[in-house]
């Protein structure tokens, strides 16, 4: 982590990196109203691309928000220069595990894959995770494996899948 010592330098680098550590925290609060917490066990870096605001991070890297859970090896946050909003957070791991607990006590949602991509769609509000490479996805319903898998975390829907894929359905209703 970044300390300030009697340079100027040092000092403007740790001011804009104590602000990055906390734009996260309001970076999809806009549209969920909740921080995205996260916490890394190596490098950070901040740079400014393309008119966003980069930040990465490395090693053992884990990421929550509203009951969901995501590690990896490494993240990159995407964010708006101008208004500071999350745009996205990829994910990249061997895997990356990811956990989404109800507030109703239901069985967790759990996966992994070799890349996870989280955000929110502009349209629906809905929180999206794409999971891409070795996808894998467990839930209350059902269990599938595909080369990658885009699911809607608010119903519990997986709105797309690459194959070639396997999976199994489970009834809500025992039958």
């Amino acid at each position: 982590m970044l300390t300030p010592n009697n340079s100027l330098a040092p000092k403007l680098l740790y001011s804009l990196f104590s602000a990055m550590v906390f734009l996260p925290g309001i970076l999809m609060a806009a549209q969920s109203q909740s921080p995205v917490n996260w916490s890394a066990d190596g490098e950070l870096l901040v740079t400014v691309e393309n008119n966003r605001r980069i930040l990465r991070m490395q090693d053992n890297v884990r990421i929550s928000q509203d009951g969901i859970d995501i590690s990896g090896n490494s993240a990159i946050f995407e964010y708006t220069l101008d208004t500071q909003e999350l745009l996205r957070v990829t994910v990249l791991g061997t895997p990356v595990n990811y956990t989404q607990t109800s507030e109703s006590g239901a069985e967790p949602v759990t996966g992994n894959s070799d890349t996870l991509i989280f955000y929110d769609d502009e349209l629906t509000e809905d929180t999206i995770i794409e999971m891409i490479g070795n996808a894998f996805i467990k839930s209350p319903s059902s269990t599938m494996n595909c080369a990658s898998i885009i699911y809607i975390t608010e119903q519990d829907l997986i709105r797309e899948a690459v194959g070639p894929c396997q999976g199994a359905l489970t009834s809500q209703n025992g039958m």
